[in-house]
């Protein structure tokens, strides 16, 4: 099937290295079938727990994978090493007709999914038809590497898994999104490499955005313009930093 194929195009890429935290890409053109095999064998696929959606034949199913009997430490943040996503794609199941489907044949690293799975979970109207997605797919800083390094931004698709949308803005890291119940929008908060260092910390900028869904596509627009931040740090500067 067309997933499967993506599975081992994808970890083919890979091999183990000699700690959890180091891996050597493999240069993957000339390897035959029985190669590629015999590196996928150092992997365990793992289907995670699948998310169910009421009132519908729909499952969602995470992928991750795990490096057999070589990883046993963990990063920081509770993850494999900061290299190794917490998913990597997301299997769609349909239970009625049996169709199954990936959300994406693209590298993706997925850190969080969003998603209303029972006519009790309150998590606003706009979530009814909807999925909400962490993603990191950007190698920002040019290291060669997609890790948490690397901005994130949010994504979207429908419950089926089909129509994928990036919502947060290319080039900023996502902080938080909040989803505002009865409403078709979500307010974002991100930080904007200010300084250009191809850095996300303390010295960037944080922006607000409201994203509306309209007509299927997202319509975000910034909360507050570079324009009224200028007229609120000025006022600041007034009050606080001027001799009365």
């Amino acid at each position: 099937m067309k997933y499967l194929i993506a599975l081992i195009i994808i970890i083919g890429f890979f091999a183990c290295g000699e700690t959890e935290t180091s891996r050597e890409l493999i240069e993957a053109e000339n390897l035959t079938a029985e190669q590629i095999d015999s590196v996928l064998t150092e992997y365990k696929f793992q289907y995670e727990s699948p998310i169910l959606f009421d009132s519908s034949n729909h499952v969602l199913i995470p992928i991750s994978t795990e490096l057999l009997e070589k990883r046993t430490k963990y990063s920081h943040d509770g993850y494999y090493s900061d290299d190794y996503p917490r998913y990597w794609n997301v299997l769609f199941y349909n239970r009625a007709s049996g169709e199954t489907r990936l959300l994406t044949e693209d590298k993706y690293r997925i850190s969080r999914i969003y998603a209303k799975e029972s006519d009790y979970d309150d998590k606003g109207q706009i979530m009814e038809n909807l999925v909400l997605y962490e993603i990191a797919d950007i190698d920002y800083n040019k290291d060669s590497k997609l890790n948490d390094n690397d901005p994130e931004f949010l994504f979207s698709s429908n419950i089926d898994g089909t129509n994928l949308k990036r919502i947060s803005p290319l080039n900023e890291d996502l902080i938080s999104y909040r989803v505002i119940p009865k409403t078709q929008q979500i307010l974002i908060k991100t930080r904007r490499d200010k300084n250009q260092d191809s850095l996300f910390n303390h010295k960037d900028e944080s922006i607000w955005y409201k994203a509306e869904l309209e007509n299927l596509d997202w319509n975000v627009s910034e909360i507050i313009d570079s324009m009224g931040r200028k007229k609120i740090e000025n006022l600041y500067f007034e009050q606080w930093l001027t001799r009365q």
